[in-house]
């Protein structure tokens, strides 16, 4: 409010489309994680890092054991679906271990699915950032997801058409320097002037 009294901030719903509306300048900026597949001349830029929680309620039944694989089989879950995804990255590990997870609920609102969580034997897998802010509030515990970590490297991305505009290279600045003081992220930021090819997951994290 101080550097830029002048700047009004709106945001917006995810919808299918979000990146063909970043391309034709109806959003500025759009908040994704490093797997999401951009189009040619797209712009992204690391701003945090960030990995997987299980998360579950303080007093549940499996709350002090270690979490094998097939453990998630043995309880529900509640999923989180932005778009109507079918699967997840998730789904797709434990399908390894013979493993697929009952999907007792599901929300396009990560608090609400912490909501959920705290009070039931449900548990959930989502962004340990999130969870841990507010963890005390739902009185939750986290836990490591018993499947290879996945990492999420979360970026801005932009329109190749603003790429010059001062306003938001000063706003992509100020997100990253917030983003290090509540995030806690490791090292600095990582910028990717340009869209490469490079292996792209095609569903969901969680």
């Amino acid at each position: 409010a101080k550097e830029a009294p002048g700047i009004d901030i709106r945001f917006e719903n995810y919808s299918p489309n979000i990146i063909e509306r970043s391309e034709s300048g109806q959003l500025d900026l759009v908040f994704a994680t490093s797997t999401t597949a951009l189009p040619p001349g797209a712009r992204s830029e690391t701003y945090a890092q960030d990995k997987l929680a299980l998360v579950l309620r303080k007093g549940h039944p499996m709350a002090k054991r270690t979490w094998t694989p097939e453990d998630y089989g043995k309880v529900d879950h509640v999923g989180i679906s932005i778009f109507g995804d079918p699967g997840s990255e998730m789904d797709a590990q434990l399908a390894k271990f013979g493993v697929k997870r009952r999907m007792a609920l599901t929300t396009p609102h990560f608090i609400a699915a912490l909501a959920a969580v705290s009070q039931t034997d449900m548990v959930t897998t989502l962004s340990r950032v999130f969870a841990t802010r507010f963890a005390d509030t739902f009185g939750l515990i986290l836990k490591e997801p018993p499947v290879p970590n996945l990492d999420l490297d979360l970026t801005i991305v932009w329109s190749h058409v603003r790429a010059a505009d001062p306003v938001l290279a000063w706003l992509r600045k100020v997100i990253g320097e917030v983003a290090k003081e509540t995030m806690d992220m490791h090292g600095a930021r990582m910028p990717r002037a340009t869209w490469t090819p490079r292996p792209r997951r095609t569903r969901p994290l969680v």
